[in-house]
């Protein structure tokens, strides 16, 4: 318990010192007309509004919001493995590494990581 205590602690006072260097630093511009219109993807918001997108370019997307989702579930698993369930969180990582190397290797064979085809 003081282990999450002082993990939630640390990282809530990263988050808190980041920020603030973040505003202390950045620069504080005026903004103009450009800046405030709409950007969409590369697209001039004036042209027609129904330009067709790639299917594959949100099928990639998807894939990487859930491999970035599947990482970050990983980088807890060694604060887990340290407590007194060692053997069952071994476990649990390496059926989820294994889950991530099968879906990987499906998108592989689908074709769906080939961006030019």
């Amino acid at each position: 318990m003081l282990l999450i205590t002082y993990l939630i602690i640390s990282t809530s006072l990263l988050v808190i010192i980041l920020k603030l260097a973040s505003l202390a630093i950045a620069e504080s511009a005026p903004l103009n007309r450009e800046e405030l219109s709409p950007y969409e993807c590369g697209f001039e918001h004036h042209n027609v509004s129904r330009i067709p997108f790639s299917l594959r370019y949100f099928f990639l997307t998807l894939i990487f919001l859930l491999f970035d989702l599947e990482i970050v579930l990983m980088l807890f698993m060694p604060y887990v493995m340290l407590s007194s369930y060692f053997m069952l969180s071994l476990v649990l990582l390496m059926s989820f590494i294994f889950i991530l190397y099968l879906s990987l290797i499906y998108e592989w064979n689908d074709g769906t990581l080939e961006w030019l085809s």
